[in-house]
């Protein structure tokens, strides 16, 4: 549109050489409507700059919640096993200079061994009442109560220092041995997707010791309050973005008015 408007105004300064008042203030006119598209065209790049704070601080608050739900399910899973507090060092180790890309990679891995050790479980609790399901389970593993973790989900949990409660040093899991392996796993979740934040917002995550359910509080606390302040944010670009773009659609039709008033100055000198 601007570029437009330069190409008319050239071509106008041309036709109207030499020509009287009436010229001239067509070619102001179209020199008006060149600033107002430049200044429509400033507002529209700086809204477009707000959304994309927008949309990452919305990504900011989207990361915020999964780290809040990981640790919420920590929580509950101690709750649920009666545990007053686990081990951090049960979580594995988590290298320093870990990518976003290896540590997503990880998130999703570590979700899959999550999902089959609840499925595993429930299995292995069944094989106590049900007769069917605990023959299938003694076919496997000879118990009963037991039923037996899958070789590649061993391995990435033990190639990550992740606690697995294996007595006789086999993979063969009964309820109670399940209940200590998947509250590591939920630690190595709720730390994989809060550690990072944590440290940006500098919110104390214990490193070492015993992590108890008072302490997990304290850590959602703090990230509830920095996504609260996230949010805040965002409603208040989003009022930036709406001046902004009022603006643009104002000097939008500043240039739109002068651009016909131009025409009908050129008009009316072209019919003298």
């Amino acid at each position: 549109m601007t570029d437009a408007i330069n190409n008319y105004a050239a071509g106008s300064v041309m036709k109207l050489d030499g020509v009287g008042g009436m010229g001239s203030t067509g070619n102001i006119q179209l020199l008006f409507a060149q600033l107002q598209m430049e200044l429509a065209q400033t507002n529209k790049e700086s809204a477009l700059e707000k959304i994309d704070q927008i949309r990452e601080s919305q990504a900011e608050s989207a990361a915020i919640t999964e780290a809040i739900n990981a640790l919420r399910n920590l929580k509950s899973e101690l709750d649920a096993t009666g545990k007053d507090d686990i081990d951090i060092s049960r979580f594995g180790t988590f290298p320093a200079d870990m990518s976003d890309e290896e540590r997503q990679a990880q998130i999703t891995k570590l979700q899959e061994c999550i999902d089959e050790g609840n499925s595993q479980r429930a299995l292995s609790i069944k094989g106590k009442s049900d007769d069917a399901q605990g023959n299938a389970n003694k076919a496997v593993t000879g118990y009963k109560d037991c039923t037996a973790m899958s070789v590649e989900a061993e391995k990435f949990l033990k190639d990550n220092g992740v606690f697995i409660d294996n007595d006789g040093n086999d993979r063969w899991h009964n309820p109670d041995e399940w209940d200590d392996n998947l509250n590591a796993m939920a630690g190595r979740m709720a730390y994989l997707q809060a550690g990072d934040l944590c440290e940006k917002y500098g919110i104390e995550l214990p490193s070492s010791g015993k992590l108890t359910p008072e302490r997990i509080d304290t850590v959602i606390a703090s990230l509830q309050a920095v996504q609260e302040e996230t949010g805040s944010d965002i409603q208040q670009e989003m009022v930036f973005v709406q001046d902004f773009m009022g603006q643009y659609n104002s000097y939008t039709q500043g240039a739109s008015s002068a651009i016909s008033s131009a025409s009908e100055t050129l008009k009316t000198v072209a019919r003298g």
